[in-house]
């Protein structure tokens, strides 16, 4: 005989389902499950909210998911005497009033969902209830000393260094010509085999968009303008109009034959390599690292476009930075969307995956993240541990593993600065629960409650600033986890205001802003005494001046009226200028001079003489 079925007549939520299988979860009957969520009531879930949909864990749901009806069908091992399937030998425990027509039809869908290829395969099953021992005990706090890694690479330079100098420590000759050799395929790709380009052209087109960060225009067209209320006379004399144009139409970093199919990101994943390894080369390596979510602005049309409401910038590509608590951009990831495949929740495989490109490069070293509850869980805090890396966030009251702390309700009618903490035992991690404008909670495998610090906080009832005690793991997390949002806002304030029209363009531009901040901050550690506004200033002009074509009408260059034949005039020897003894025409420029070139018997002026021997 089977085993009976279970029914409840009563509806249940998805976190008490949760529940329901954490105690079911030792029946040796039970082989699988089946749940089925309602949508939530409020609409209100976005992308920001919960993670990749093919790889559901009970991680990464919102509080809209939890709270919503859901339905429970678990299937059973056959223990009867063969004529029952194994999912008719259990039955189906559901949280509504389900007939056999109703729990069949279930089945059936749930086994067209994993026959159909179409569909991909379900997530790998969970790891086994990990078991917590929560008591009333504060964390004990690390006295080892940290120790910086070595540099990983010789940086030449010293305070009298350029600025331009240490934009091309990540704008280098490697990154400049692979940039060149990929927009020559491109153009050919493209029906324009006539098409070259040089680096000295990329430099300059690099040093344009630089400038228009801090002197930017409606329209692109008027900085060549004629006009004196437009008219740039530095960007005008370094490259003309159709040119920029004519690179801006075929900027390109990656050959469009190769392209990687499961990469959404193919088109600029090649230029994000390459300028990752400078970051991190040149990085000033400090231990706290804060990881955050950063919004590129994007107002077009493409799969991998993100919306989250309440964001400064609310539209755009979305990319995973690990940064320093300066803003120095360590490692950038941008974000497919609902297209990568992972088995863990999104947080903890983003955290994962950025701090494991950091931890290849500086092996052995134990780093201290810092980071929001979009990533912060139990889960995450035990594997990065492993790992030797020490991890601080704030997290969702969901997320804390029923751990025993004071109800938010109760905590918001405590004092403000109340708090109150549980260790568990088993895996080291600290979690605080403290009331300040509202309750917040932390978890650490690093800080706990101790040594209480202040906080400066507006008191209404006194009318005046008064000191609110604060927990430790909270005052160390206001100190690091900053660093991307510092990073937005050096980024923001000179943003390159030039926009293309194909997709990949403001990714692209976005990391030539992201080289000038972090050429910044590296300037800053060799005592260079110079702000953001004219460390980029600088960059632009030396950029444009040293690399941009000085020719400023189109069209053939000068005749010259001499009987001086052509290969003699370009031969480099012996030409020497020496002073005439009468007042003459300049073979060049045709105004009077008394100078003159001693092997070629002509009259030239000293700034004509090496254009005419040219």
């Amino acid at each position: 005989m089977s085993s009976p079925k279970k029914k409840w007549n009563t509806w249940l939520t998805t976190n008490e389902i949760v529940d329901i299988i954490n105690d079911l979860a030792s029946d040796d009957e039970a082989t699988a499950a089946d749940i089925y969520i309602d949508p939530p009531g409020d609409g209100l879930v976005s992308d920001s909210d919960s993670g990749d949909e093919r790889n559901v864990s009970f991680e990464n749901l919102s509080r809209g998911q939890l709270l919503a009806p859901a339905e429970l069908t678990l299937h059973g091992k056959n223990v009867s005497d063969g004529s029952e399937s194994e999912e008719e030998a259990l039955g189906p425990i559901t949280s509504r009033t389900v007939t056999d027509s109703q729990s069949l039809s279930n089945r059936r869908r749930s086994r067209s969902l994993i026959d159909n290829p179409l569909f991909p395969p379900p997530p790998p099953p969970r790891s086994p209830k990990v078991v917590r021992k929560w008591v009333k005990r504060d964390l004990s706090q690390l006295h080892d000393e940290w120790i910086a890694p070595l540099p990983r690479s010789v940086i030449t330079l010293s305070e009298a260094s350029e600025p331009v100098d240490l934009f091309e420590l990540f704008f280098s000759h490697e990154v400049i010509m692979h940039i060149v050799r990929h927009s020559v395929i491109y153009a050919v790709q493209k029906g324009n085999p006539g098409f070259t380009l040089s680096d000295n052209d990329i430099y300059c087109f690099i040093g344009i968009l630089i400038l228009t960060g801090y002197s930017p225009l409606p329209r692109r067209r008027m900085y060549w303008e004629s006009n004196e209320d437009t008219h740039n006379i530095l960007v005008a004399k370094s490259m003309r109009r159709n040119r920029f144009e004519e690179i801006l139409r075929h900027f390109h970093v990656v050959d469009n034959i190769n392209l990687c199919p499961n990469d959404k990101m193919a088109k600029v994943r090649p230029l994000f390599d390459l300028l990752n390894k400078k970051f991190l080369q040149y990085a000033v390596i400090e231990k706290n690292i804060s990881i955050d979510e950063s919004m590129i602005p994007y107002y077009g049309r493409h799969g991998c476009k993100q919306h989250i409401r309440g964001k400064p910038i609310r539209f755009g590509f979305k990319t995973w930075i690990a940064a320093l608590p300066l803003g120095y951009c360590l490692y950038a990831d941008p974000y497919q969307g609902r297209y990568e495949t992972f088995s863990t929740g999104l947080g903890q495989y983003v955290v994962q995956k950025l701090m494991t490109e950091i931890q290849n490069v500086y092996k052995e070293t134990r780093f201290s993240v810092f980071c929001d509850n979009f990533f912060t869980g139990l889960p995450l805090i035990t594997a990065m541990k492993e790992k030797n890396i020490l991890v601080t966030g704030t997290v969702r009251s969901n997320r804390t593993d029923k751990c025993p702390l004071k109800d938010e309700k109760l905590c918001k009618k405590e004092q403000r600065g109340y708090h109150d903490s549980r260790l568990d035992l088993n895996s080291g991690i600290c979690a605080v629960r403290w009331n300040d404008n509202s309750v917040v909670t932390l978890l650490s495998s690093e800080y706990g409650v101790e040594p209480i610090q202040t906080a400066r906080r507006y008191s209404a009832a006194q009318k005046q600033r008064v000191n609110v005690p604060q927990p430790n793991v909270v005052h160390q997390y206001n100190r690091f986890m900053g660093g991307v949002d510092r990073l937005d806002a050096n980024i923001g304030t000179y943003r390159i205001a030039i926009r293309g029209k194909k997709w990949y363009i403001p990714l692209l531009f976005w990391l030539i802003d992201v080289a000038v901040n972090n050429a910044t901050l590296l300037a800053r550690n060799f005592s260079k005494d110079i702000d953001t506004l004219e460390f980029r200033r600088s960059i632009a002009r030396t950029l444009l001046q040293k690399y941009g074509n000085d020719k400023q009408h189109p069209g053939p260059s000068k005749r010259v009226s001499t009987n001086v034949p052509t290969s003699v005039r370009k031969h480099n020897a012996e030409h020497m200028i020496g002073r005439a003894p009468s007042r003459l025409r300049c073979a060049y420029c045709k105004s009077l001079t008394v100078t003159f070139c001693q092997k070629c018997k002509v009259n030239l002026h000293s700034k004509c003489f090496s254009v005419f021997h040219s």
